[in-house]
């Protein structure tokens, strides 16, 4: 049950994702730039600040990284200076993350994964929870992103899940 929640978690999140892209697509550069009310300043340094999370959990999660490692990932904000860029970077990190829910069991879900910072104590987490855990913290920051995208007048429509459940569910034409 848990990994069917995950995957829809995921579809959903590159659904939203690429709603975020096609609006961000028809910002100027400087829009691009202008540091914002909310998020990581502007809507660049948010989406790539979201971006570096995912790619950073999901590359201890698949067993690519320590936690040290996933934990210190940075990407080279140089390559990251417009909306092309920084979609071509997701499509990589959305595929990672789909995948690895795509086959992940409901017992490998609940195992539990040994989490703290470097250098504090660790707890055990059961990965569903933190995989859950992300999926949330991108919800927040395309929230943000979207409420700047709308100040610019590139507003993305909805981002409810429920219509991506809708859209997943209605009949072929």
């Amino acid at each position: 049950m848990m990994s069917d929640v995950l995957r829809l978690h995921y579809g959903y999140s590159g659904w939203a994702m690429a709603r975020i892209f096609d609006a961000a697509e028809r910002l100027t550069p400087e829009q691009l730039e202008i540091p914002g009310h909310a998020g990581h300043g502007s809507i660049r340094e948010t989406l790539v600040h979201t971006l570096e999370t995912q790619w950073g959990w999901f590359s201890w999660f698949d067993g690519s990284l320590s936690i040290a490692e996933a934990y210190g990932l940075t990407i080279e904000r140089d390559s990251m200076l417009d909306v092309p860029s920084i979609r071509a970077c997701w499509t990589g990190f959305d595929a990672q993350a789909t995948t690895l829910a795509a086959r992940l069991s409901d017992d490998e879900l609940n195992a539990e994964l040994q989490l703290g910072a470097p250098g504090s104590p660790t707890v055990p987490v059961p990965l569903w929870k933190l995989m859950l855990h992300v999926a949330n913290h991108g919800t927040q920051h395309r929230s943000e992103i979207a409420t700047m995208l709308t100040e610019h007048d590139c507003s993305p429509g909805t981002l409810d899940m429920l219509y991506y459940v809708m859209e997943q569910s209605a009949p072929a034409p």
